[in-house]
C-alpha cells in the first residue's frame, strides 16, 4: 500500500511511507562498467536502507515484476536511511533505449517537486588504460553553482573541462540545467563492459566526504570477481543499449573554440 503516488511521464512514483525532503537522492543507472549500479547496491546494504519508494512503467518498461523474498518489487527502487536525508535509486533491470529519456526527465520532475535538494549521479567513464591503473580518477560535472560547489568538497577529484556524456546522465544533467535542479554527475575511470567493482569503490569514497557518511567499502573490494559473476547478465544486456544510444561519442572533443 503506498502513501503517496504520482505518475510522471509514463513513469508512477509510489511513496511506500512519507520520505519527507531528502537534502541527497544518490542515483545509480546501469551504464558504463555498471559503476553507479554496484556502488548503489553495496550503500544501500552496508548502510542498512530500507525500500522506500517503488518506479514503474507498464508501457517504458519490460513487463517484470521483481521478487525477493517472497515479495514483489518494482523493478527500479528508492531506498532511503532512517533519518531521511539521504535516498538512493537502483534498477534491477537494463535500460532501453526508449526508456532513459522518459525515466530521466520523470526522475529530475520528481524531485523538483518532492523538495530533494541534489542529485548525486554516480557512473564510470571509460579509459582504454584502466587495467593500467592502480586507483581510478574520480571527475565531475555540475548543472548549478550550489553543485558546482559540492564537487569542490572533494579535493582528488578533478572537473571536466570538455567533453561529451551519453545517456541518461546526459539527459538528467541537461533537464538538471534547465529545471535548475541541483546535480552533480561524479564518474569514475572504468572499463567499458565489464562490471568495475574497484571503480564503484572509488566513487563511495568521493561521495562520503560529500553526504557525510562513512560508506565501507573494503567487503565491496573483496568480493570484487563475485559481483562481476553476479552482474554479468545485467552488463550483456546493458552493453546493448549503450551501442544504439551513441556512447561513442565520449571519446570525441568538442568542436568548441
Amino acid at each position: 500500500m503506498s502513501v503517496y503516488e504520482e505518475e510522471i511521464g509514463g513513469f508512477i512514483f509510489r511513496e511506500y511511507v512519507d520520505i519527507g525532503k531528502p537534502k541527497f537522492m544518490i542515483v545509480g543507472l546501469p551504464d558504463v562498467g555498471l559503476v553507479g549500479e554496484i556502488a548503489v547496491l553495496h550503500m544501500i546494504r552496508s548502510l542498512g536502507f530500507t525500500n522506500k519508494v517503488g518506479i514503474d512503467s507498464y508501457t517504458l518498461l519490460p513487463p517484470v515484476a521483481v521478487v525477493k523474498g517472497g515479495e514483489g518489487l518494482c523493478p527500479i527502487r528508492v531506498y532511503g536511511d532512517g533519518d531521511g536525508r539521504i535516498v538512493a535509486l537502483v534498477t534491477d533491470i537494463a535500460l532501453s533505449s526508449r526508456s532513459i529519456v522518459p525515466l530521466s526527465l520523470a526522475l529530475v520532475e520528481y524531485v523538483r517537486l518532492r523538495g530533494i535538494e541534489y542529485i548525486i549521479g554516480l557512473t564510470g567513464i571509460v579509459n582504454p588504460e584502466r587495467a593500467e591503473l592502480l586507483k581510478p580518477t574520480v571527475y565531475w560535472v555540475a548543472s548549478t553553482y550550489d553543485a558546482i560547489k559540492l564537487g569542490y568538497n572533494i579535493p582528488e577529484a578533478k572537473r571536466v573541462e570538455e567533453g561529451y556524456i551519453v545517456g541518461p546522465y546526459a539527459i538528467i544533467l541537461k533537464e538538471s540545467i534547465r529545471r535548475r535542479v541541483n546535480t552533480l554527475i561524479l564518474m569514475a575511470d572504468s572499463f567499458l563492459d565489464i562490471p568495475d567493482p574497484e571503480a564503484a569503490a572509488t566513487l563511495l569514497r568521493a561521495l562520503s566526504r560529500i553526504i557525510g557518511l562513512d560508506i565501507p567499502v573494503d567487503k565491496l573490494i573483496e568480493e570484487g570477481e563475485l559481483v562481476k559473476i553476479r552482474l554479468k547478465e545485467l552488463m550483456k544486456e546493458t552493453r546493448s543499449t549503450l551501442a544504439r544510444i551513441g556512447k561513442g561519442y565520449e571519446y570525441r572533443t568538442p568542436i568548441v573554440y
